[in-house]
């Protein structure tokens, strides 16, 4: 929707941006001159130590010199509470005061019914709080306490009681001068049928106040006290309010703690007392309101900020949701657009977890989610590997799966990655055949044994090209694309490049590299092996006497180091192609084709050096060979 300049002019003079972020943030007393409007703080988008935020309050604006993130008021509390513009609009306008032009915004503009609406849930609220503190109350205060959950609780969370009567709430709210047709409206009460009296919509359970992302209450979840009831949750109908595709429980306050502990996103649990624990426990989770995760939440999770992280209970129907939100997800990842995924241990979930163990273990559950990727690639590979028809299927499965990924680089990157641990994995399921070999085998080696064993492998070529990226960067930021998604089984080299690509990709690129730094990441990250393996390495052989280290070095390295690696990757390619694997057949193609473009700039290059120094002749094109007769 629209609004008139000079609307948005006069909300923004009217609300101080420096008020409004210091309701959530701290300001740095040191930087901070608030006699002149100047204010600074840590960021609330990124971890940082030093404030790097600033507010000018005389211009109504924000920066942040740590990550870029700026704008105006709109923006902060669209970035901070992860509204819509228009939200944001409206919550600014309420703060100063200001009526919403009918014009510009008139379909959200709360109506008089509407406002009628609102106030009658609220009421609704306080009754059922009311009635949980009553002598009516005693069995649902009962059950609350045997679940840890006090009085305390009941006040912060809003939790309250619908006693066990047909018609309490409706008698309660018309008593108070609403109507039928208004409570109905509200989902307090429901329509009886085939012409009989309405009653109240939830009878003997544990009631959860539902909120908007302003914090208003638009409807309600209810837990079943009754061991036979045939729904143990229930939530409040459509109404012109209450959307509960639309909605997450606790997003509001979730959001805040958010900003407060700069967590890196949301965690989603299945239900409302996981959220009550998780919230105890100083973690910013939601929950859908007894849907599964819809797009809409998707979308709102998302705009909230972080990587999301989706927890599940350690059930059959917690496995069956995190499948369904597996899939939900995946076409809208890509760039700072991805979800993580925890489970609960068997039979517990999150509000056990926390009863059990306390807040340290559910940071510790969501502590060890695990990347999209990762969830996805073990469920396909967990239907079984047994015949060539199970592996065909598994291959076929993740290639659907990495296609409906919308972002088209993301795409790439899943389908390289699910496709190298795929063939990884079917190469351990498919042993060579022996003739007169004993069916019976012995037991499997160890995943330190494998480890070990791929460190003995012979990739001396792979190992240099490695050698060579870490300690010149003009290596890596020529052949950075291709050591990228080059194939390599040994876990210690595989960790030393994913740790170079990943310093690679800062700001500084491949000159923030250095041997020291590159071996204190490894061991930090657990990759201690592969930090030894890289002490081990020699000191860089310096270009030989009269070779410049330019273009000239390049080539040099290109010849001795970056052709044999692609040598010795197209040699296990090759191997498998004539196994009949049609990937491996594919990328030997066309990593031939790019073996010979970059053969081909190498030999310009040293065609024209030998040009300058008239030291030797160029050599025939015939003479330069991958080793291959039939590329």
């Amino acid at each position: 929707m629209r609004f008139s300049d000079d609307f948005l002019r006069q909300v923004r003079d009217r609300v101080s941006i420096a008020d409004y972020a210091g309701r959530r943030l701290s300001w740095d007393k040191r930087k901070t001159r608030p006699s002149a409007g100047d204010y600074w703080a840590c960021c609330p988008f990124h971890q940082e130590k030093s404030a790097s935020f600033h507010v000018l309050d005389g211009k109504g604006i924000f920066n942040c010199f740590g990550c870029g993130e700026k704008g105006d008021l709109f923006g902060l509390a669209m970035r901070l509470e992860g509204l819509s513009f228009p939200e944001a609009v409206t919550q600014m306008a309420e703060r100063a005061g200001m009526a919403l032009p009918r014009d510009d915004f008139e379909d959200r503009v709360e109506t008089d019914a509407r406002k009628r609406l609102v106030s009658l849930v609220a009421r609704a609220a306080q009754l059922y709080r009311d009635a949980l503190k009553s002598s009516g109350g005693a069995d649902a205060r009962k059950y609350l306490m045997g679940r840890g959950i006090g009085p305390d609780v009941w006040e912060r969370f809003g939790i309250g009681l619908a006693p066990d009567e047909w018609t309490w709430g409706l008698d309660k709210l018309k008593g108070e001068g609403f109507t039928l047709e208004e409570i109905v409206a509200a989902g307090i009460a429901r329509e009886g049928e085939e012409g009989r009296r309405a009653i109240d919509t939830f009878r003997n359970r544990i009631t959860f106040e539902i909120t908007d992302s302003s914090g208003k209450i638009i409807g309600f979840g209810g837990r079943a006290l009754a061991r036979d009831a045939k729904a143990k949750y229930i939530n409040s109908p459509e109404t012109a309010l209450y959307s509960k595709s639309r909605v997450l429980y606790r997003l509001k306050q979730a959001r805040e703690l958010m900003a407060r502990t700069k967590a890196e996103g949301l965690v989603v649990g299945e239900g409302y007392l996981d959220v009550v624990a998780f919230e105890r426990a100083g973690i910013a989770a939601v929950a859908p309101c007894g849907t599964a995760l819809t797009d809409e939440q998707l979308q709102l999770l998302w705009r909230a900020g972080g990587s999301p992280v989706l927890c599940f209970d350690g059930d059959s129907a917690g496995q069956r949701a995190a499948e369904r939100a597996l899939d939900l997800a995946l076409p809208h990842v890509g760039p700072n657009r991805t979800v993580r995924f925890a489970r609960a241990p068997q039979g517990e979930d999150p509000d056990d977890i926390f009863r059990r163990g306390g807040g340290e273990a559910l940071a510790a559950l969501i502590a060890a989610a695990r990347p999209l990727s990762d969830v996805l690639f073990e469920r396909e590979k967990a239907k079984g590997l047994a015949t060539p028809e199970a592996r065909a299927a598994f291959q076929a499965a993740l290639k659907e799966a990495a296609n409906k990924i919308a972002d088209p680089d993301t795409r790439r990157a899943y389908f390289s990655e699910l496709m190298s641990r795929a063939n990884a994995a079917l190469r351990t399921e498919r042993p060579p055949f022996k003739p007169g070999a004993r069916r019976d085998t012995p037991a499997p080696p160890t995943a330190e044994l494998k480890a070990l064993a791929a460190t003995q492998r012979s990739l001396p070529a792979v190992e240099r090209l490695l050698e060579a990226a870490v300690e010149q960067p003009e290596v890596l930021d020529a052949f950075g694309d291709w050591i990228d998604r080059l194939a390599i089984a040994d876990p210690d080299l595989a960790a030393i490049r994913a740790a170079m690509i990943s310093f690679s990709e800062t700001a500084e690129g491949a000159a923030a590299i250095d041997r020291d730094g590159l071996s204190l990441h490894l061991q930090q990250s657990g990759h201690e092996r592969a930090a030894a393996r890289l002490s081990r390495w020699a000191k860089p052989r310096l270009p030989a006497p009269g070779v410049k280290t330019g273009a000239e070095w390049l080539a040099q390295v290109t010849r001795e180091v970056v052709l044999p690696a692609i040598r010795e990757e197209l040699d296990e390619l090759r191997a498998r192609a004539a196994e009949g694997d049609d990937e491996a057949f594919a990328r030997f193609q066309a990593l031939s084709r790019e073996a010979r473009a970059i053969e081909a700039r190498a030999r310009e290059v040293k065609l024209e050096d030998d040009e300058e120094e008239q030291d030797a002749e160029a050599p025939p094109a015939h003479e330069v060979s991958l080793g291959r007769a039939d590329f």
